[in-house]
């Protein structure tokens, strides 16, 4: 796999393109993107037969450990990789560690091990039994076992035994990945952790360039555990991006995991960041929200960006969520339908609620690039900025679909009554 640089921005902005996948040749990945998070192996919401029709082009699935270590019996009797044995061999698989769509409790460490939290409880795994997992995936590309399940406010104490921790782990990861004949044909990510801390976290670092002829690519963790979504655009955030970018190689992609908002998201875009982990678009499916973002910069957008589909404001109303969007959901449905489906608990609301904000994330990303090559990405990135600044107020509790808990949130959109999907 290859990483290519193609334009640079007037900041550290860029364009990018991913090529060179064994199983995917023709495979092109313009960056700065969004993967599509995954479940099981899966698009969450969606099958491939509905994948098909919102993403012609090959995709990134983003496939945390935590939800899919479960496939390892099947996928080493097929024997044909992750993304054949998931139905997806079209696209491209990037697996992670840790999945931080949702919190996990702090803590629980043994020597040389990290825990993953499963939906069967919790695994201890080491570097070594990580790598035999990755050699029976056989992903295109992988991250490096990492301790990175913490927040940005963690204490000295925790960020530096992160960076022992991660340290420790990717060398083991190096010496496998180098023995490995399976995994020849996969790229190997470093993760940088402890931000927090200047000094651990340069060591962290520092240990990455060490093998600069194994690593393909870097992810930064240990900033967000899942508890911060939709957090108001913050200088700490934008600091860290900035100084960790900025000590980084220029032929290194990188990935940056959490849940960000759109502000946040092009803030990191904005210091070099290349790939995402699209958890923020499925987040809102799950609590039963619709982005919806003004692309155009020459008009003024007065309204949220977030439409609380459960409204009662909805009810009687017959237009698409977004007009003009060419998502298969608002060609064919309306606002009304939408909060029907919702308050019903129907399947089908999880389904076209992903199937238009998985599109319109997209389109922020490529408005993105048309932007950084136009020479004009601060220009957007105010302006989807000042959107995501109008974000008042959303419920403490909020619709979750097919899955099974309520979404948990402190954060607000607007002051119209709510309807409780749950008082019935």
């Amino acid at each position: 796999m290859r990483f290519i640089v193609t334009k640079a921005g007037c900041s550290s902005e860029r364009i990018g393109n991913l090529t060179g996948f064994v199983k995917c040749p023709n495979a092109v990945i313009e960056t700065p993107t969004s993967g599509l998070f995954t479940q099981g192996g899966s698009i969450v919401h969606l099958t491939a037969d509905v994948l098909a029709r919102v993403f012609t082009n090959p995709q990134i699935l983003v496939m945390p450990l935590t939800n899919s270590i479960q496939l390892e019996t099947g996928v080493k009797a097929q024997n044909e990789g992750v993304t054949k044995f998931a139905g997806l061999p079209e696209h491209v698989a990037c697996v992670t560690v840790n999945n931080f769509y949702e919190t996990v409790p702090p803590g629980h460490f043994e020597p040389g091990k990290i825990p993953l939290w499963t939906k069967h409880g919790k695994k201890m795994i080491t570097a070594d039994k990580y790598m035999d997992l990755m050699e029976i995936f056989r992903p295109d590309m992988f991250l490096a076992i990492a301790d990175g399940c913490m927040s940005v406010n963690e204490t000295p104490k925790r960020a530096s035994k992160a960076v022992e921790r991660t340290c420790k782990l990717l060398n083991t990861c190096i010496d496998r990945y180098k023995a490995s004949k399976e995994l020849k044909n996969s790229a190997l990510v470093g993760v940088v952790v402890g931000a927090q801390n200047q000094k651990k976290c340069d060591e962290c670092i520092e240990n990455i360039l060490k093998h600069v002829d194994c690593i393909s690519g870097v992810a930064l963790e240990g900033i967000t555990d899942g508890t911060d979504f939709l957090k108001e655009y913050t200088n700490q955030y934008c600091d860290i991006f900035k100084k960790v970018g900025d000590a980084l190689p220029k032929e290194f992609f990188r990935i940056l995991e959490g849940c960000w908002n759109p502000a946040m998201t092009l803030s990191a875009i904005e210091h070099g960041w290349d790939i995402f982990d699209g958890t923020y678009a499925v987040k809102l499916t799950n609590m039963g929200i619709a982005l919806k973002l003004s692309f155009d910069v020459t008009k003024e957008n007065e309204t949220p960006y977030l439409l609380d589909m459960i409204d009662e404001l909805y009810k009687e109303d017959f237009n698409p969520i977004l007009k003009g969007c060419e998502c298969l959901t608002c060609k064919k449905h309306t606002r009304a339908y939408i909060r029907h489906l919702l308050n019903t608990r129907e399947m089908l609301a999880s389904v076209l609620l992903s199937i238009h904000n998985l599109h319109h994330f997209d389109q922020m990303f490529i408005h993105a690039r048309e932007h950084i090559n136009a020479g004009t990405f601060n220009t957007y990135k105010n302006h989807i900025t000042k959107q995501c600044d109008m974000l008042k107020e959303l419920p403490k509790y909020r619709y979750k679909g097919s899955m099974n808990t309520p979404e948990k949130t402190n954060v607000h959109i607007n002051k119209k009554k709510k309807v409780d999907v749950n008082s019935n």
